[in-house]
């Protein structure tokens, strides 16, 4: 770990160097892995530095020098940013990693229980083409904080293609397949909780031959893979 400078800051006797914002949950927001506030408080003093594959951010000041944790004392965002790292495909494939500010997150089923979010997060993107571009698989890898990201799976279904004539009349031109599936996990990185949410999408469509014919098969549901790479942290040590 780098080595900080020794400092002292008296602070808003919150532990942080200003007052945090709230954020209250919806009905559909899952909390899950929740960090500590002593967590939160030593990611947002403490961070150095994040990657994610090819995407890496290491706060500078205006002189190019190390974010040190005391520069936070006048300058409460000195150690936000990000960087983003993509490939054009096929397929095509980009990183994200980030630090924001933290939060204070309320639950809006319990109003008395507060729970706390760190400002650090990380994304996988990747997507392909299917068959000439008649489909696309695409899957998204999210690390946050605390609250879950609100998306759902969708069963597989496939479902007649039509189109109208001139005259009102509708006939089929082939089917729409398509799918997605959510899986929702606790990970630590570097020490520090995160919530994983990994989202795959497949739709692809086929298409009668001749048209009208109604022949054309249901495609079959493939994912692209979630990216083997993972995610780094780094804190400073004092």
């Amino acid at each position: 770990m780098p080595t900080a400078q020794p400092f002292n800051a008296l602070g808003k006797g919150n532990g942080f160097n200003r007052c945090l914002t709230t954020t209250a949950t919806v009905p559909d927001d899952r909390i899950i892995n929740a960090p500590t506030f002593e967590q939160v408080v030593g990611a947002y003093w403490n961070f150095h530095s994040a990657s994610f594959s090819g995407a890496s951010f290491e706060p500078t000041n205006e002189d190019g020098e190390e974010v040190q944790p005391s520069d936070l004392i006048c300058n409460p965002f000195a150690n936000a940013g990000f960087d983003r790292d993509f490939t054009i495909g096929p397929p095509s494939k980009s990183f994200r990693v980030s630090n924001g500010s933290p939060r204070i997150v309320k639950d809006a089923a319990d109003d008395e229980t507060i729970y706390y979010k760190h400002g650090i997060s990380f994304r996988y993107t990747a997507s392909e083409d299917i068959d000439g571009g008649n489909g696309v698989k695409i899957t998204n890898v999210y690390y946050g904080s605390t609250i879950a990201v609100d998306v759902s799976p969708i069963p597989y279904s496939c479902t007649v293609l039509s189109t109208t004539t001139s005259g009102g009349g509708s006939y089929s031109i082939g089917k729409l397949a398509s799918q997605r599936k959510v899986n929702v996990s606790s990970v630590d990185i570097g020490g520090l909780p995160f919530v994983k949410t990994v989202v795959q999408d497949f739709s692809q469509e086929t298409y009668d031959d001749p048209v009208g014919s109604g022949n054309a098969k249901c495609a079959s549901a493939s994912f692209f893979p979630e990216t083997s790479e993972t995610p780094s942290l780094t804190f400073w040590d004092y």
